[in-house]
């Protein structure tokens, strides 16, 4: 210690400086080196081994083409299944219009023939009537030439069942009776037998 006041003080100051050592600058990120990571040391690194699902995932890509083809095929087939249905309800709508059609011409039918055999009843009846009646007119007849004029009940018959001219004839024979002309009878009674039988 004597000896280091003996020495002056800049050979002092520069024995100091000497004895420590360098200071270092504080270091930054960028001097920090490389950083390593994992087990390989520098310029040893392995490549990647391929994964296991690659070939998994190609095939999921693949399926969902499918999904979609699928997808489509079945809207397809859904679009066609609707217009089969509409075709089908428009053909079942025709059809029950043609049920109603077909049953409404039937009771049309029926009912038409109803009528006829209605008709057909009435000229049976009708003809039946007037030929009665001309069968009476002949009895009538026979008697006018016998000079017998009680007819008024074939008369009565004929008129009822005559009609247009032969009704007529039936009134202008009443008429020659009730003058006592029995010749004049006669003759309207053959006319009234021939438009009876004629339909006028």
């Amino acid at each position: 210690m004597k000896l280091l006041g003996l020495l002056p003080p800049v050979l002092l100051a520069f024995l100091l400086g000497q004895a420590r050592p360098p200071s270092r600058a504080p270091r930054g990120r960028a001097d920090a080196g490389p950083v390593l990571l994992g087990t390989d040391p520098p310029g040893r690194l392995r490549p990647t081994p391929p994964s296991a699902d690659a070939g998994t995932t190609a095939q999921h890509d693949g399926g969902v083409d499918d999904v979609h083809r699928e997808l489509q095929q079945l809207r397809a087939r859904l679009e066609a299944l609707e217009q089969e249905r509409a075709q089908a309800q428009q053909n079942a709508q025709q059809l029950q219009q043609l049920v109603q059609d077909v049953q409404q011409l039937r009771q049309q039918i029926a009912d038409a023939e109803a009528q006829r055999q209605v008709a057909e009843q009435e000229r049976e009846t009708r003809r039946t009537s007037v030929q009665s009646a001309v069968d009476a007119l002949y009895t009538a007849q026979q008697r006018l030439a016998g000079g017998n004029g009680s007819i008024e009940t074939e008369l009565e018959q004929a008129q009822s069942a005559f009609t247009g001219q032969a009704q007529r004839d039936i009134e202008a024979a009443r008429a020659a009776l009730r003058n006592r002309d029995l010749s004049a009878a006669r003759a309207l009674l053959s006319a009234a037998i021939s438009d009876a039988q004629a339909g006028r």
